[in-house]
């Protein structure tokens, strides 16, 4: 053995330090690499007596880059590193509820000694660690006092210690730690939090029958999680990772919790398993924005290659035939391409500010907005009646859209002597005009993006009311009309206030 011990630590420096644990410590040998990946190269060149890994290494490594790390170093001890400072002690000579100065650990001497065992060379005695707390047994149930018994090492290392230093990682993350039986031996408050249990009601219990009973009915998929954890205890060799939803009710938060878990090689719970779960619902929600956006950038992308190249190709070949014959009703036809061309376009940048976050609402009167809409509208034989006075939640400006949209497909469907009629109905309001109404044919298609019964039509109208309801989480649907016209009714809306005015002359 060398004179200093040699020691690999994969995770960067400390919070508040420069450098990582025992750098400074005579005995040690410490060199440091930032992630596992970085570790198994280091690796391949100087070699190691003991590997230190902190938690967030081993979460931000995927099962392969553990592997290679294992096989680099076979016969190299790996440990947890553990928290910046031991979390208090609930125990022996505590009743007051206090902590003696004596309970408290410096974090980098309790590595130091589990260095020195896990390499089996003895631990030189420090002044600053000089508690005795490794004669007592100690107990494990944190701030709720439910406790469970945990036996002494036999080298004085209290094994509460060794469990402590070897499970707990940040807050934010949720722990369990198993032992060699698979039976729940620690756990901390982000399990707690994320699986709304409480620990004196898993300690001791055996996970495979927790998760069967209990456990596994909190998520989305029950029989996916109950698989994959309970395949780790039938053989407890590999690193498992993988996503899981969290249905959210009274007793805990909806989320999406990312499970990383592996085997503990050594010490007082060798043979047994630690498990993280680390929140990601916020990067969850912000892979799906990008998901999102993606998706709209393929739809723009298929609008401009194919809905655009039709009327580019009618008032190419428009200009052509009228260069050749002189007749106007080519230019004619040409003219009602661009201006085809340039209701898409309009279209299109509609589309591209539905894509975008609703994040300011207000309350909105839709008689005024209504009303307001209607003055932009080029028509004057049209009819427009608001039988509301109803205030509802709304963005302003994308509901103005909606509407406009609505008053538009009627005009366009039905003539320019239609009326529209604006109503409440059961947890919204409605659009209806007194035209043919929709076939049903075109019914269960009229929203889609691209459909359209009419020659001059982009197809993005109806659509793009679609998008401005789900964005503000409203439902539309084609209703059946107590008459002959077209019913469209937008419900899951919120109201300030409800009524119905008078109907306009």
């Amino acid at each position: 053995m060398p004179a200093s011990i040699r020691v690999l630590y994969i995770g960067g420096s400390t919070p508040g330090s420069k450098s990582p644990p025992l750098a400074d410590r005579d005995g040690f040998d410490v060199k440091r690499a930032d992630s596992v990946a970085e570790g198994c190269t280091r690796l391949s060149s100087d070699a190691a007596d003991c590997l230190v890994v902190t938690p967030d290494a081993v979460a931000g490594a995927d099962e392969t880059t553990m592997d290679t790390l294992w096989n680099t170093a076979p016969g190299c001890p790996c440990l947890l590193a553990p928290p910046p400072r031991d979390p208090p002690i609930v125990g022996e000579g505590n009743a007051g509820g206090g902590h003696p100065a004596e309970s408290h650990h410096d974090h980098t001497t309790a590595l130091a000694e589990r260095i020195h065992t896990a390499v089996d060379t003895t631990p030189t005695t420090d002044d600053t660690d000089a508690t005795g707390a490794g004669h007592q047994t100690a107990m494990a149930g944190g701030q709720h006092g439910e406790t469970t018994d945990i036996d002494t090492a036999s080298d004085g290392e209290p094994a509460y210690r060794s469990l402590i230093e070897d499970g707990l990682a940040i807050s934010s993350v949720g722990i369990f730690v198993l032992g060699s039986d698979f039976s729940v031996v620690w756990l901390n408050e982000g399990v707690e939090n994320y699986f709304g249990i409480d620990r004196a009601d898993v300690l001791g219990k055996d996970k495979r029958q927790l998760i069967n009973d209990r456990l596994k009915h909190i998520f989305a998929e029950p029989e996916r999680f109950a698989e994959t954890v309970c395949a780790t205890y039938d053989d407890n060799t590999y690193i498992e990772q993988f996503t899981c939803h969290v249905v959210g009710d009274d007793s805990r938060d909806d989320r999406w919790l990312e499970h990383a878990s592996y085997p503990i090689p050594d010490g007082p719970y060798a043979g047994g398993r630690i498990e993280h779960y680390v929140d990601i619902t916020e990067q969850r929600a912000t892979q799906q924005q990008f998901e999102a956006q993606n998706e709209r950038l393929a739809e723009f992308a298929s609008i401009a290659s194919h809905d655009l190249r039709n009327p580019l190709h009618v008032m190419g070949s428009s200009l052509e035939l009228a260069v050749e014959t002189g007749e106007t009703e080519h230019f004619e036809r040409a003219e009602r391409a661009v201006d085809r061309m340039e209701q898409l376009i309009d279209d299109l940048l509609v589309l591209a500010k539905q894509g975008d976050g609703i994040d300011t609402v207000e309350p909105v009167d839709l008689d005024d907005i209504a009303r307001e809409c209607w003055t932009t509208l080029s028509t004057a034989e049209a009819t427009l009646r608001v039988e509301t006075d109803r205030t509802i939640i709304a963005d302003r400006s994308r509901l103005s859209q909606l509407l406009e949209n609505l008053f538009s497909n009627s005009i366009d469907h039905t003539g320019t002597e239609v009326t529209i009629t604006v109503e409440n109905c059961d947890g919204g309001f409605v659009i209806v005009d007194d035209g043919p109404g929709v076939p049903p044919d075109d019914r269960e298609n009229i929203f889609e993006r691209g459909y359209t019964t009419t020659r001059d039509g982009t197809g993005l109208g109806l659509y793009i009311v679609s998008e401005i309801a789900a964005a503000h989480g409203w439902d539309v649907t084609l209703a059946d009309s107590a008459e002959s016209g077209a019913r469209i009714e937008i419900t899951g809306v919120d109201a300030v206030g409800d009524g119905r005015g008078t109907p306009d002359a």
